[in-house]
C-alpha cells in the first residue's frame, strides 16, 4: 500500500497547481485503423489530405505510401534512389498549398513534391544565404538543413545548427535560432532564439577528419522547444520556467504568464525509467554519416543503431528535478484547432504519455493521456493519429475523431 500510494503522488506532482484535482481526458477509440503494419512512424512523418486519406512516411524501410483507413488500402508513391519520383531516406512530410505536400529527403537533400493524386513532382533544393550571427556564435551547417514544419503557405521552419565556430574550432553551442524560409521571395527570417541543452554536441579530430556527434546531453537537461501552427504563428516553450512566447506571423512577440508545476524529484525509481526510454528512443533515431572525399559528398543514414546494438552505457549526470516537459520532435505540437499539446514529464510508474493542452493564452486548460504503448503521430481537421506497438515493435496506424 505505501509503494503504490508513492507512485500516486509522484504523478500527482507532475500535474500543473489547479488540475491535481481534474482527471486527464482519455483519447476516444480508434474510429478507424490500417491492418499493415509499419515499422518507423512518427511525428512528422504522417500528413492527412483533405479528402481524409492519409499520407505516410516510413524512413526505416524507405516507404511512402497515401492511406485509405475507410477503405482499409494503400497506394505506394515512387520508390527508393536519387532519380525522378525517387528517394533516399522519406524523412519529413511539409504542408504546400493546394494539398500537395513536400517530402524531404536527407540523403538527397532535395525536396519531393508530393500530388493529392499521389503523383511526384519536379524535386528541388533550398538555398540559404550564410548564416546568422547570434547569441553562440556563428552557426555551422554540417551539410544538411532538416525542416522542422511548414505552415499553410508552405513557408519551411528550421532550427539552426548545434555548433559554433570560434578561434579553436567547432564547438557545441548554447542557442539555436529559428528561422523561416519563404519559397516564393527566397527570403530567410530569424524568428526567435531557443535555449539547447549543455554539452549536447561533441567535436573530435581535425580538418578533412572531423566527427562530430549531436544529441549527446541528458535527455532529461532543460532546453526549450517550439512547433509552428498553420497561419504561421510560432510557440516556445521555455524550459524550466514553463512558459509560452508566441511570436506572430508578423515578427509581434507576446509571452504568457509562467504555467505553475511541482517539479518532479529523481530518484532511483526515476533514473532507472529514464534509462529504459533511452533506449526506447533509440531505435527511432537517425543516424547520418557525411563523407566529403575526392568523389564529392556522399550521406549515408539509418534509422536505430541496428539489431544486435548493445543498450547505452547508463548516465551519471542526471538532474535533482526532472524539467516541466519532454524534450523532441513529438514534445511541443500544434493542433490545426489552434491548441498547443505539450509532452509532461512525470515521476515513476506512471503509464502512457501525459500532454499538457494549452490554449492561445498560453493556459493549460486540460490534459490528455495516451495509453501504454500508444505514439501520437499526427493531426488533422478534428483527427488524432497515434501507432500502437505490438509485441515485436510492429507499429499500427490508428485515427480517433476529437472535437
Amino acid at each position: 500500500m505505501t509503494t503504490s500510494l508513492r507512485v500516486a503522488l509522484a504523478a500527482l506532482a507532475a500535474l500543473p497547481l489547479g488540475l491535481a484535482a481534474q482527471q486527464p481526458r482519455t483519447l476516444p477509440a480508434p474510429d478507424a485503423s490500417y491492418s499493415e503494419p509499419f515499422t518507423n512512424v512518427s511525428f512528422g512523418t504522417l500528413r492527412e489530405l483533405r479528402d481524409g486519406r492519409v499520407l505516410v512516411a516510413d524512413p526505416r524501410d524507405k516507404i511512402l505510401q497515401i492511406v485509405d483507413l475507410k477503405a482499409g488500402t494503400a497506394m505506394r508513391i515512387g520508390r527508393e534512389g536519387s532519380g525522378p519520383a525517387e528517394y533516399g531516406m522519406p524523412m519529413r512530410l511539409l504542408t504546400a498549398p493546394g494539398d500537395t505536400t513536400l517530402l524531404f529527403d536527407p540523403l538527397n537533400q532535395r525536396y519531393l513534391p508530393i500530388n493529392p493524386d499521389g503523383k511526384a513532382g519536379s524535386t528541388f533544393r533550398v538555398e540559404f544565404a550564410p548564416a546568422q550571427q547570434g547569441p553562440g556564435g556563428g552557426m555551422v551547417r554540417m551539410g544538411m538543413d532538416l525542416p522542422r514544419t511548414a505552415d499553410a503557405r508552405g513557408r519551411l521552419y528550421f532550427e539552426t545548427g548545434a555548433l559554433t565556430t570560434g578561434p579553436d574550432g567547432p564547438k557545441a553551442a548554447d542557442s539555436a535560432a529559428i528561422t523561416r524560409y519563404d519559397r516564393a521571395s527566397r527570403k530567410l527570417d530569424t524568428l526567435a532564439w531557443v535555449a539547447l541543452p549543455k554539452n549536447n554536441a561533441q567535436v573530435s579530430g581535425g580538418q578533412g577528419n572531423m566527427n562530430v556527434r549531436i544529441g549527446m546531453a541528458n535527455p532529461l537537461t532543460p532546453r526549450d522547444e517550439w512547433t509552428v501552427f498553420p497561419d504561421g504563428r510560432v510557440a516556445v516553450v521555455r524550459s524550466p520556467d514553463y512558459r509560452v512566447d508566441w511570436i506572430l506571423p508578423n515578427g509581434t512577440k507576446q509571452s504568457s504568464a509562467p504555467i505553475k508545476y511541482t517539479p518532479v524529484k529523481m530518484g532511483a525509481a526515476e533514473i532507472k525509467d529514464e534509462e529504459e526510454e533511452r533506449n526506447r528512443a533509440r531505435q527511432g533515431q537517425m543516424m547520418m554519416t557525411i563523407e566529403d572525399g575526392p568523389g564529392g559528398m556522399r550521406r549515408n543514414a539509418q534509422i536505430g543503431p541496428g539489431p544486435n546494438a548493445r543498450p547505452l552505457t547508463p548516465l551519471t549526470d542526471w538532474p535533482a528535478v526532472k524539467p516541466p516537459f519532454r524534450s523532441g520532435q513529438a514534445s511541443v505540437v500544434a493542433r490545426p484547432n489552434g491548441e498547443l499539446w505539450v509532452r509532461r514529464t512525470e515521476g515513476a510508474g506512471a503509464k502512457g504519455a501525459l500532454y499538457d493542452v494549452i490554449d492561445a493564452k498560453g493556459v493549460v486548460t486540460h490534459q490528455v493521456r495516451l495509453a501504454e504503448g500508444q505514439n501520437l503521430v499526427g493531426f488533422g481537421n478534428g483527427t488524432v493519429y497515434t501507432t500502437k506497438a505490438d509485441e515485436d515493435d510492429l507499429l499500427y496506424l490508428q485515427r480517433h475523431r476529437m472535437p
